[in-house]
């Protein structure tokens, strides 16, 4: 693969994950009027969706994001 993504765009895609890449682009895209006034989240957002448009689906499927997704908060 000669895209190479930081280890928070990993976390972007994992958050975001569906069932393939376009999927998950337009996850992704879907929070970007929640971010707008955010400069720093949507330069991730952007890098992401822009690394992700030139990758394949089938590197896409081929990129474990299981280590990056968060673990959801327990209630205490």
């Amino acid at each position: 693969m000669m895209v190479r993504f930081e280890e928070n765009e990993y976390m972007m895609m994992a958050m975001f994950q569906k069932e393939n890449r376009q999927q998950t682009m337009r996850e992704i895209r879907s929070v970007i009027p929640f971010v707008k006034d955010d400069a720093e989240m949507l330069s991730l957002i952007n890098s992401t969706l822009e690394k992700m448009e030139h990758i394949s689906d089938q590197e896409f499927s081929g990129i474990d994001l299981e280590p990056y997704k968060q673990e959801p908060m327990e209630d205490e």
